[in-house]
């Protein structure tokens, strides 16, 4: 069966990347490659885990990659098909609006580095004076994950503006690169707010944080590059550097998991990260009882974020029963004596879950329509907020064998982030080029 599912995997990868015109940007290819890549790492723990891949796992996660692909087909069948092209005088008049609009880099700068410095004194001063830095941010980690812990409303807001400017910085900081030859604004004033999110990624131990802006810096880079650099070989080069750019990151995020006191080796954070979330999706599936949970699972972030938002007005909605966040951990020793313990399960997990195999079509074919709309949007949009949405919500397809973060994000925590982004964005770079998900208005003569 493992090698059955391999097989498909190479397939469907195959078609979606014609499918997608071998743009790498195309959300059904990026499904597939990231599964392909997932299923891989299972695969090289073949002896370890004691691999025994199940028929209904190939089956729904088969079924889940077709949906997600007929939902991307739906959308390219009813949109008409064009995605606009940028001529040179066109992406210089855009270049010459950028610059000549004055940007606050000093201003991001300052602020910045000073929520920086507030947001993390109060999560190391709520972890209390004793111990040592890699212990207090075990005990905030232990404090979010076991005891719901939250700095508050206000440093909540600011960690959201702090990664709202980080992610305009970079935005601003590949126009300088790929076509400031002039540009005089200071690279050094652009990077560090990027380094201030990372700062902050550590502090609350929330690697996904980092995750998020790593995607979110990669996507850029891709449509900068396409647009740029017009060269036969452009997908082989791209390939290159992102493969460095993903080394560094997860580095970055290995070094992030070791200074919260976390023992294990790179080999086995590969596979617990990489791989055993499809794995567990596998194990899972052939223990599940069938019985359903109706939405609970899926959408248990915003049915918790409805009851807080009730509960503050005196509105008691506590009847209504969300599934934990935080799943089980599977543990066992194989044979050879290596000890597997994950909690991390698929995407497609709370989607059989709540409903069954009608799950694995149903949200798979919402999600392919909805990434294949922003996908059309973002190539329609040159170089303006439709790139910058794009780049910010492709996350939960690259998360897709780990973890599902695009109805499992439905909180008020994503709201603040996107609208912060956008109120940001718009007093950056002006009114029209945010309408309409960036999409840039023709000139007319007269």
């Amino acid at each position: 069966m493992a090698i059955l599912m391999l097989l498909i995997l190479l397939i469907l990868i195959t078609i979606a990347y014609f499918f997608g015109k071998r743009d790498l940007l195309s959300p059904w290819f990026l499904l597939c490659l990231i599964i392909l890549l997932s299923f891989t790492i299972v695969l090289a723990n073949y002896s370890n885990w004691e691999i025994e891949i199940h028929g209904i796992f190939v089956v729904y996660v088969t079924t889940a990659v077709l949906s997600f692909g007929a939902g991307a087909a739906i959308v390219k069948v009813l949109s008409s098909g064009k995605i606009a092209r940028i001529n040179k005088t066109e992406k210089l008049s855009i270049y010459d609006s950028a610059v000549k609009k004055s940007y606050p880099v000093n201003v991001f700068l300052i602020i910045s580095v000073a929520l920086s410095v507030v947001y993390i004194g109060k999560l190391l001063s709520d972890a209390g004076s004793a111990g040592s830095f890699s212990e207090k941010l075990r005990k905030i980690y232990d404090s979010i994950v076991n005891d719901n812990y939250s700095p508050g409303f206000i440093f909540n807001q600011m960690r959201e503006i702090i990664v709202a400017i980080a992610y305009l910085n970079s935005y601003r900081l590949f126009i300088k690169i790929f076509w400031g030859k002039k540009d005089r604004i200071n690279l050094f004033k652009l990077v560090i707010p990027v380094v201030m999110l990372i700062a902050i990624t550590l502090v609350t131990s929330d690697r996904n944080i980092f995750l998020r802006y790593a995607i979110y810096f990669v996507c850029l880079y891709v449509m900068f590059f396409y647009e740029n650099c017009r060269q036969k070989n452009a997908n082989s080069k791209i390939a290159a550097r992102v493969a460095i750019i993903a080394v560094l990151a997860f580095l970055i995020f290995f070094v992030f998991g070791k200074l919260k006191q976390y023992n294990s080796d790179i080999e086995r954070v590969i596979g617990i990260y990489g791989g055993s979330g499809l794995y567990n999706f596998n194990l899972w599936l052939n223990d599940f009882n069938g019985t359903l949970t109706y939405g609970s699972s899926t959408f248990s972030t915003f049915l918790n974020s409805v009851k807080t938002i009730f509960q503050y007005v005196g509105i008691d909605l506590s009847n209504i029963e969300t599934v934990d966040r935080f799943d089980k951990f599977i543990t066992f020793t194989s044979s050879n004596g290596y000890i597997y313990s994950s909690n991390i399960y698929s995407a497609l997990k709370p989607f059989v879950q709540d409903f069954g195999y009608f799950g694995v079509i149903l949200f798979p074919l919402i999600t392919g329509c909805f990434y294949q709309w922003l996908y059309y949007k973002m190539k329609a949009g040159k170089y303006n907020f439709a790139w910058v949405v794009y780049g910010m919500l492709i996350y939960p397809v690259i998360f897709y064998p780990i973890l599902d973060q695009l109805f499992g994000r439905f909180n008020l925590g994503f709201v603040y982030e996107f609208v912060w982004l956008s109120l940001l964005y718009y007093f950056v770079f002006g009114r029209n080029k945010v309408r309409v998900l960036g999409v840039v208005p023709e000139k007319r003569n007269g």
